[in-house]
């Protein structure tokens, strides 16, 4: 609706008295005025009457502030008090409406950029089904840097209708990135196997990155294969190893056993003369020190060689 505001203008000419005032028609006009300003701000239509009507109001207090200093000779203080007031009311809806305009304004602006970013975060949550591919989009593409693309499509937009179309604008352009990104986020993920992946602890930053996955996969694959091959040639080793001691001390024992077997067999039974005869046995004692068992057993022989065609020569271990 436009504003009629030349069709009503305060008018008061004095000497010693009051010669020509209009103000109680003029106060009637001015609350018929304040009554049709702007109350829906949505469209830019609205903003665009409210702001004007700041001008309108600002250009009625002037006016009418002129006409009271105009008019201030002789007793007239009553009237210019009613001027006054009416002007203080011109002054206090034009201070609210333009802090309102802007609050409005303000508003609605943030409105349009917080849908547009819950509508590419909410995009972007959906279309992540893996934990990894969300934590690898942090990397290229973080929320933060989406939320700022948007609001920077805010900046110096004159009207609603042109943020807007800017926001949306910037919009589809986020989600088409987005989009792509993630497919090949996911393209590079796949490249990983399942039943090697524990060697890409590393994953996140693999796939968000723009080397060759392919090569690096066959790399660390190539790599534990080799290790694998190590760790079971020294594992086979060891086998060899342990096999071949437990069969030397087995033919250790062996030997051992024979001979003390071959010492028993030579030693002469005792004839009825000789158990006649009172004698008393006597057993000569040789501790050897510490050593295997093999070399023992080489002593054992020596000694047998020696005297043990007249003498029991035999060979026991002092363990236990």
């Amino acid at each position: 609706m436009e504003k009629q505001e030349q069709k009503f203008e305060l008018i008061i000419s004095t000497e010693s008295k009051v010669l020509a005032c209009n103000i109680a028609d003029f106060e009637k006009k001015a609350d018929q005025f304040l009554s049709t300003l702007t109350q829906s701000f949505e469209t830019d239509e609205d903003f665009g009457r409210a702001k004007e009507e700041v001008k309108i109001l600002k250009e009625l207090e002037d006016k009418t502030r002129a006409a009271i200093k105009n008019a201030q000779q002789g007793d007239i203080n009553e009237l210019i008090a009613q001027a006054e007031a009416i002007a203080e009311r011109f002054r206090q809806e034009r201070l609210s409406r333009d802090k309102l305009v802007k609050e409005k304004e303000a508003s609605i602006k943030d409105n349009i950029a917080n849908a547009a970013i819950i509508e590419i975060l909410d995009t972007r949550n959906s279309a992540c089904s893996e934990s990894t591919i969300s934590l690898a989009l942090e990397f290229t593409m973080p929320k933060d840097t989406l939320k700022k693309r948007i609001n920077d499509a805010t900046k110096n937009k004159r009207t609603i209708d042109g943020l807007t179309k800017a926001v949306n604008a910037e919009k589809a352009l986020v989600l088409a990135e987005l989009m792509s990104e993630i497919a090949r986020l996911q393209s590079r993920l796949k490249l990983i196997p399942i039943s090697h992946e524990y060697l890409f602890s590393d994953a996140v930053k693999l796939i968000a990155g723009e080397d060759d996955l392919e090569e690096i996969v066959a790399q660390r694959i190539e790599e534990e294969k080799q290790r694998e091959a190590q760790r079971k040639a020294e594992a086979e080793a060891v086998a060899e190893k342990a096999k071949l001691e437990a069969e030397e001390q087995a033919k250790v024992q062996a030997e051992a056993a024979g001979v003390a077997q071959e010492m028993e067999e030579q030693t002469p039974s005792a004839t009825p003369a000789q158990s006649a005869v009172e004698n008393h046995g006597f057993v000569i004692q040789i501790s050897l020190p510490p050593m295997p068992q093999a070399d023992a057993v080489t002593i054992a022989r020596e000694v047998k060689a020696v005297y043990g065609d007249k003498y029991e020569v035999t060979l026991k271990s002092l363990k236990g």
